[in-house]
């Protein structure tokens, strides 16, 4: 039996894929810190793909689902989290399909009563910076601040 030392490349991404998901671009950061050369990486990760072990539609998706139930971010919030995962080929338009503005508004308003109890003009500029700092769009921004303007 091997030990972790004399691991080879595909046996230690297969480790590391037993324990959670990974994008190819974590993977091959993980497998580049074990010093295995691009060769290896590149010819284990196309291994794993053809066995089925690493589908990237599959965990954006899953991470997509995951954001969006945290409710904590906004629109391009959960696209900043999903590129800083590695999956970079998602379009605002993808991440949408599954958090359309209304629930995107629902959100924010949400978050907002959690963290803002008294809601006033004098808060108005600190709910926006908190809004904007979580990834939320310029349109649910605004409809809040007209609302917050309305019952005013």
């Amino acid at each position: 039996m091997k030990t972790r030392h004399s691991e080879g490349p595909l046996e230690t991404a297969v480790r590391l894929l037993a324990r959670r998901d990974h994008t190819e671009r974590q993977l091959r950061e993980k497998l580049h810190r074990k010093d295995f050369s691009n060769e290896e990486i590149t010819e284990t990760i196309t291994q794993l793909k053809d066995k089925g072990y690493m589908n990237e539609d599959a965990l954006r998706d899953r991470m997509l689902e995951k954001f969006v139930s945290e409710g904590r971010y906004g629109l391009h919030g959960i696209l900043a989290k999903l590129r800083q995962n590695g999956l970079m080929s998602i379009s605002e338009t993808a991440v949408r399909e599954h958090f359309p503005e209304e629930t995107e508004m629902e959100t924010a308003q949400k978050i907002l009563g959690k963290n803002f109890p008294v809601r006033d003009d004098t808060t108005l500029p600190r709910q926006m910076r908190f809004l904007c700092n979580r990834g939320f769009s310029q349109a649910v921004m605004s409809k809040i601040a007209r609302e917050s303007r309305k019952h005013q």
